[in-house]
C-alpha cells in the first residue's frame, strides 16, 4: 500500500515537471486520500498486546 502512494506521488511530480499540472494535482489529491485513509486505519487499530 505504502508503494502505491508513493508511485502516485512519483507520477504527479513527473507530471508537474512536464507541464501537466491537472493531472499533477489530481494525482498528489489521490495520494494525500490515499494516505490519510492509510493514517486512520492504523491510527484506529486495536493492539493485541498480552502484558
Amino acid at each position: 500500500m505504502m508503494s502505491l502512494i508513493f508511485l502516485l506521488l512519483l507520477i504527479a511530480m513527473v507530471s508537474a515537471f512536464i507541464g501537466k499540472k491537472s493531472m499533477s494535482y489530481a494525482f498528489f489529491a489521490i495520494s494525500v486520500v490515499i494516505g490519510l485513509y492509510w493514517f486512520h486505519h492504523h491510527a484506529t487499530d486495536i493492539l493485541s498486546i498480552l502484558l
